[in-house]
């Protein structure tokens, strides 16, 4: 991509974008990685940062941020990017990198960002003679397409999440808090952590029950409410294991619901059904949310859809791209994977259902990653 627009590098420096190019999911996120046409990558890292993260095969250096004495650590960083352009003959080319710095992915310290220069790009632009290549666009397309050994990554990252599908079945009893389910959750996916080659495990899990399930449509949260018999419980859950993702959610219910919430249910289940039935290479993702969007609205519950069918995932909690939406101008591919998630959200019902896999898009049709259950009683 680099060659064929005539950019002589690339500065990768959010936490998905070292995952993609080189495998590293950095502790600080201050770590950036000059990734040129030709030659060999080199990434800058922290001194702090922790060595036992750090991918073999690649040339690293440091550079002193959190060192005390340092008053400018970022100034050492640029210049070092400098020389390094100077010695791989592509300092009077022009370099690229992704400016925006909204929706990212966390490094392994997730609690705060690192706190970034204010001209952080502005200086990395003025680091080349060729100048800055606005490319973004070209860069975000390498996020539609998973390679083999990325797929075993995500694989993975959705058999860890299985664990805590299980375990929010496992504690759907009426009298604990929704932060008490998610609470669980949370620790059985943490806990792999060290099994595997697992170096990270970490997942974000909201519990919804009752009336809060049918917000899910809107956000995503635990509160202190208590489970009581006749809850639809929703889980929305975010799996991160070594820099990749998974996006799941499951519905189910304590004890027995009503029959309309099963109603609900079934037609979620059905419209879910009917997505993967249309999915293989070729097809429009826009065709595939019309027709799930249609089946729902037949059955009376077209106003409650309120929100797109998918959207891609794997180096993101929400990778970039188009995905299943209306207005999507996505072709399916090969190599691509998508979340699927219809749901439907009535208040005054107190039923929030949404069901949601992660698929991958196969030369013939597609493969569910996340292959759990998608019944009600988890079973």
């Amino acid at each position: 991509m680099l060659a064929e627009r005539g950019v002589g590098a690339v500065l990768l420096w959010r936490p998905e974008e070292l995952v993609m190019a080189t495998g590293y999911l950095p502790l600080w996120g201050a770590s950036v990685c000059l990734y040129p046409a030709t030659g060999d990558p080199v990434i800058y890292i922290p001194e702090l940062e922790p060595t036992d993260l750090l991918p073999s095969g690649f040339r690293y250096k440091t550079f002193p941020w959190g060192n005390i004495e340092c008053p400018d650590p970022w100034e050492i960083l640029y210049k070092s990017i400098e020389a390094d352009l100077v010695e791989s003959g592509i300092d009077d080319k022009s370099i690229s990198f992704v400016e925006a710095s909204c929706r990212s992915s966390l490094p392994v310290i997730s609690a705060e960002w690192i706190p970034m220069p204010l001209n952080f790009t502005t200086k990395l632009k003025r680091l080349a003679k060729g100048g800055y290549a606005a490319i973004t666009d070209d860069i975000l397309r390498l996020f539609l397409y998973k390679t083999t050994s990325e797929i075993a990554h995500i694989t993975l990252a959705n058999k860890i999440g299985q664990i805590g599908i299980q375990t929010f079945y496992d504690n759907l009893i009426q009298g604990k808090t929704e932060a008490e389910v998610a609470c669980a959750v949370e620790t059985a996916v943490h806990s792999q952590t060290g099994k595997e080659a697992i170096k990270y495990a970490k997942a974000w899990a909201y519990i919804m029950s009752g009336i809060n399930s049918s917000y899910g449509g809107r956000y995503a949260r635990s509160s202190g409410k208590k489970l009581v018999n006749g809850d639809l419980v929703m889980i929305e859950m975010a799996v991160c294991v070594n820099g990749y993702w998974c996006d799941i959610t499951r519905t189910g219910r304590v004890a027995h619901v009503s029959a309309l919430q099963q109603k609900i249910y079934d037609v979620v289940k059905e419209a879910h059904l009917l997505a993967l039935d249309l999915i293989k290479p070729g097809v429009e993702a826009k065709m595939v949310d019309s027709k799930v969007r249609a089946f729902i609205s037949q059955k009376g519950y077209g106003a409650y859809f309120t929100h797109a069918l998918g959207h891609h995932v794997g180096f993101r909690y929400h990778d970039p791209g188009q995905g299943f939406s209306p207005d999507s101008n996505l072709t399916l591919s090969q190599g691509m994977v998508l979340t699927v998630e219809p749901g439907i959200y009535i208040p005054e019902h107190h039923a929030g259902v949404r069901i949601e896999n992660n698929i991958l898009i196969t030369s013939d049709g597609y493969k569910i990653l996340s292959d759990y259950s998608i019944e009600i009683d988890g079973k």
